[in-house]
């Protein structure tokens, strides 16, 4: 008797699962517990950028500061969130461990973000305690999970970090969207219940999940590809390359910090900014970097192994400073032969364009060789030395800021 053949149904049905299991739904390339790390990266970043979209103004606002004191509370709260990540890298280190500090983190940001509901003003005091202690403990502690999920020569570790930064520029697009749907006039706390209830689904994920935030996946056939830093390294040679990176890391925040600052002046003192008879607000151009990275991160991605192929980690990371260089050369021709007029946004777009090319090459790829680097022992407190430089470049940016528009 002959065999039946299938019908249309049951070969449409082989089909799509074909289609789904094996396109649309690949077999996952990194550790299970990295998707939860960005999970709670995602949360916290989307709470931090509610709050960093409508500081100055609440402080304005809703505890009656003068402008420049809302501005030098808020550059001194944004650099002591930095700062206190050193002593943090010591507790996630010493005493903590990376999985328990990501969870306390995230509990005193919850508890930061609904202190910001009171109404009386002692809550901004507790809620700032709150807030500077939760991002002394989260920053160190994701890049201490990091390490746990990871070998130290794995080359999915710089794919990992380009994906976090994808994550990170999501939220900072969707944290000024709900601060802007919910603040209305004075009243902040819907905002800041909404920071507070996305903390605490993040932090709900992570004590559900905490077992596999310590799980290595075996490497793929594709990591005996050269690792991209000698394993034979000496002490002495890793500590300066940990140095030069700390460095790298300073000189990149000092010319992306004047995307708030510098750039934000240029847009809305030098730039045209009509489009199709509707004239775009120079706030906007502050976002337009996280969509760079929106657009230019997975051409990133797909490019990388084989860049890498041809290309060191280290000289990628020099490559990322050149830009961020080339970046103000542009600006040199319209600011030399306009001066005092407006001129194209295109100038603009193609500065902040050649911004996004040097983060995605120092960012992520710095702290990835940064974690290979490091003694194990010691990761929180490198990581912590790396934010510092971050600080450190914030505040040089701002003062470079302020003689460049005076």
């Amino acid at each position: 008797m002959a065999t039946q053949s299938p019908s249309l149904l049951a070969r449409f049905r082989r089909l799509f699962s074909v289609t789904v299991h094996r396109r649309l739904l690949p077999p996952l390339r990194h550790p299970h517990g990295f998707y939860l790390l960005c999970w709670a990266v995602f949360c916290e970043r989307w709470a931090a950028a509610i709050l960093g979209s409508s500081v100055v103004f609440m402080l304005c606002e809703r505890y009656g500061y003068g402008r420049s004191d809302a501005l030098r509370l808020a550059g001194l709260y944004n650099a002591a969130s930095y700062l206190l990540t050193l002593p943090g890298g010591f507790a996630v280190d010493r005493s903590l461990g990376g999985r328990r500090s990501l969870g306390a983190g995230m509990a005193l940001l919850m508890l930061g973000y609904a202190a910001l509901t009171l109404p009386a003003t002692s809550g901004l005091g507790l809620a700032i305690v709150f807030l500077l202690l939760g991002h002394s403990l989260f920053k160190p502690s994701t890049q201490a999970v990091m390490v746990l999920l990871y070998e130290r020569h794995d080359p999915r570790l710089d794919a990992a970090q380009i994906v976090c930064y994808l994550v990170v520029n999501v939220a900072g697009i969707a944290g000024p969207v709900s601060a802007g749907l919910l603040v209305h006039g004075h009243d902040f706390r819907a905002a800041f219940v909404l920071a507070a209830a996305i903390l605490f689904t993040g932090l709900i994920a992570v004590m559900a999940g905490n077992k596999i935030l310590h799980l290595r996946q075996k490497q793929p056939a594709f990591s005996a590809l050269a690792a991209p830093v000698p394993i034979d390294l000496s002490a002495m040679q890793r500590i300066k390359i940990i140095a030069a990176l700390t460095l790298a890391m300073m000189i990149f925040t000092v010319g992306f910090g004047q995307v708030e600052g510098a750039l934000f002046l240029w847009a809305q003192d030098r730039t045209d900014r009509m489009l199709l008879g509707f004239e775009l607000p120079a706030a906007w151009f502050v976002g337009l970097p996280a969509l760079l990275v929106l657009l230019l991160a997975p051409a990133q991605l797909a490019l990388l192994p084989r860049i890498q192929h041809r290309v060191s980690t280290p000289r990628l990371i020099a490559w990322g400073l050149v830009a961020v260089v080339l970046a103000f050369v542009v600006l040199i021709p319209p600011a030399v032969l306009c001066p005092g007029q407006r001129v194209s946004m295109a100038w603009l777009i193609a500065c902040m364009t050649l911004l996004v090319i040097g983060e995605l090459l120092v960012a992520p790829l710095g702290l990835s060789l940064l974690l290979r680097l490091a003694p194990p022992r010691f990761v929180g407190v490198v990581v912590g030395v790396w934010y510092v430089a971050g600080a450190l470049g914030c505040w040089l940016a701002g003062e470079i800021g302020a003689v460049w528009v005076r």
